[in-house]
């Protein structure tokens, strides 16, 4: 049963993923347990120079994928333009609350119609000082949203993202080389931690200073 519950031990499993295989494997699943078809899990950049650089994590139809970001259209995508105007989830079929849609979004909704993307529904992510982003989930073309399920997906695509976030944190802070002390400075380290003066540093290591 898709309920708050449920939420919950999505949230709880969130916090436990130690990769982004795990949580593109509990995304499968809850897209799939409230009633949805697709999903996108992102961060709002331009995904041909950034991949492997931030959050990208979906299952829509390859053809969709890769025109979606050949032709750039994250530029005038709709729904990312949308997002910016909203702290909580939306309808991709109510979209004209937020922004003015105009011909170049029609086209790109007919284009995602066509690759088999309907409707769907979209939890948007600010994070000051970082790149927005949202977690979007999907129906195929012609098929209902899962109303009674909206507002768990609300929480689940909100926890995903915070878990993409922590992944791709975790990853950044192994990839970065760490500098080493010298052995001279170490031994400050040590004696600074031991309540030692500037002065008493010096004398004990051997470090005399001539002022002029």
């Amino acid at each position: 049963m898709i309920d708050f519950r449920y939420a919950q031990n999505f949230i709880e499993q969130s916090r436990l993923v130690t990769g982004f295989d795990e949580l593109q494997s509990l995304l499968d699943a809850a897209a799939s347990d409230m009633g949805f078809d697709n999903y996108a899990l992102i961060q709002h950049v331009d995904i041909g120079r950034k991949r492997g650089a931030a959050i990208w994590l979906e299952n829509y139809p390859s053809c969709w994928a890769d025109l979606f970001v050949r032709r750039k259209m994250f530029k005038d995508d709709p729904i990312l333009l949308a997002s910016q105007n909203s702290l909580t989830g939306f309808r991709w079929d109510e979209i004209g609350k937020f922004i003015q849609v105009n011909n170049t979004h029609r086209s790109i909704f007919e284009a995602a119609a066509r690759e088999g993307i309907g409707n769907g529904f979209t939890i948007p992510a600010h994070i000051p000082g970082e790149a927005n982003g949202s977690c979007n989930f999907a129906v195929r073309t012609g098929k209902s949203l899962p109303d009674k399920a909206l507002p768990v997906a609300q929480l689940v695509g909100c926890y995903a993202f915070e878990a993409g976030r922590r992944l791709l944190q975790e990853d950044t802070t192994r990839q970065r080389p760490r500098r080493k002390l010298t052995g001279r400075q170490l031994d400050c380290l040590i004696l600074v931690g031991r309540g030692k003066s500037d002065w008493e540093i010096s004398r004990i290591l051997g470090l005399f200073f001539l002022v002029s």
